[in-house]
């Protein structure tokens, strides 16, 4: 996918997100976010905090210092997500398995691989606040072929669960901020959104791993 056809899925994305906040009774009804406690397989990188990330969470963090319905992300959680694999489903009764064969085709197409994701800017969800950039073309060659190879492996029921069944990798290259326990977010944060919504937060880059993760990599397990 081009630079401009991605950089204006975002902004079409954001723009979506606008004309709900400007009417909230067109708003999905809020049904919560991935459990808390249990985790799912997932591709992705945790790069080192830029300062200009760095200073965003900080300036996000004083928007929502005492709300507690505000779910924000901790610098040392920072991470993005180069493929989940399957939805949040394990816990200590219930393990991955065939890690062998998957250990196999992460190796074949994404592991230790570097990731360079640029041009960073906010995305808005109705009750979310995304982190999200641009990625090289050998980066969404790589993860469309990853893709590929789990639809023939043990493991492409879960990927498609995961994905509601979709029949292409997702589109945004991100990670998720800020997550709002209601169906949009306050005002305060709608207008911290807008002030910065033309703002670029610069590239990060880091190797990708397999990991066993909670929804917000607050918890973390390598695989391979």
């Amino acid at each position: 996918m081009e630079e401009e056809s991605l950089t204006q899925i975002y902004h079409q994305r954001s723009q979506k997100t606008l004309r709900i906040w400007r009417d909230p009774t067109t708003a999905k009804a809020y049904s919560g976010f991935y459990p808390e406690n249990l985790k799912a397989i997932a591709t992705g990188i945790k790069p080192a905090l830029t300062q200009p990330i760095s200073a965003l969470l900080a300036e996000l963090r004083e928007q929502v210092l005492d709300d507690p319905l505000a779910d924000i992300m901790q610098p040392d959680h920072f991470h993005l997500t180069f493929l989940a694999i399957t939805p949040s489903c394990y816990d200590q009764r219930h393990q991955p398995e065939g890690i062998e064969e998957l250990t196999r085709i992460a190796a074949a197409h994404c592991l230790e691989k570097k990731l360079t994701v640029r041009e960073l800017r906010l995305v808005a969800l109705p009750n979310q606040l995304l982190i999200a950039g641009i990625a090289d073309a050998t980066d969404i060659t790589r993860r469309e072929a990853f893709w590929q190879a789990l639809q023939h492996s043990g493991y492409a029921g879960l990927l498609k669960e995961r994905y509601s069944g979709s029949a292409r990798p997702p589109t945004f290259w991100h990670s998720t901020l800020l997550r709002y326990n209601a169906a949009v977010l306050p005002e305060r944060l709608q207008q911290f959104f807008k002030a910065r919504m033309n703002q670029r937060y610069g590239e990060i880059t880091g190797t990708i791993q397999l990991r066993l993760v909670t929804y917000n990599w607050s918890q973390t397990a390598a695989l391979s």
